[in-house]
């Protein structure tokens, strides 16, 4: 059986291939948004898993759900900035958008709706409240949109440097 340092280790290991997949492929009009945003989401909740079970979850609470990145993420990317010993009163913005912005790659997950209010994902099609049904082909991604904004490239190099962190911190 798998020890939860092997478990965390895997997720980070997962959420590198996740992100350097998604770095790969974010600037390409060839790739449809939706795959892109897919990667991004997953390279997210693999980081926070990992994050999670190095910090004492057990490693099967985290493995039938998906919802760990809004609440996970924006205390990974400021234990970063205080790993780099970034003033945390200078980044006050930054803060505030990465928690809008961990919330909003949460939803991509399929299995994340809000009770029913955002059945939006990047994945599946689905019928919103009116009975019309989407596809994400044809969806527009908050995140996507919101990484172009003013903290857009500091979120992902604070996320870059979080998953390179957790890889050196769990090297086994």
């Amino acid at each position: 059986m798998a020890t939860s340092g092997e478990w965390a280790w895997a997720y980070a290991r997962q959420a590198h291939a996740d992100f350097q997949t998604w770095q790969s492929i974010e600037g390409s009009e060839d790739v449809h948004p939706c795959h892109r945003m897919l990667f991004l989401q997953m390279a997210c909740e693999k980081l926070c898993k990992a994050r999670l079970i190095d910090g004492g979850t057990p490693p099967e609470s985290l493995q039938s759900s998906h919802g760990y990145v809004a609440n996970p993420l924006p205390l990974v990317i400021r234990a970063q900035l205080e790993f780099m010993g970034e003033d945390q009163n200078n980044r006050v913005g930054l803060l505030k958008y990465t928690r809008y912005l961990a919330s909003e790659i949460e939803v991509l997950n399929p299995a994340v709706d809000r009770n029913g209010q955002r059945p939006d994902n990047c994945e599946y099609p689905w019928e919103d409240d009116r009975e019309i049904l989407h596809s994400p082909l044809d969806w527009q991604y908050i995140p996507l949109q919101r990484l172009r904004d003013r903290f857009g490239p500091s979120f992902v190099k604070l996320l870059k440097l979080s998953i390179n962190r957790a890889l050196q911190k769990l090297q086994q």
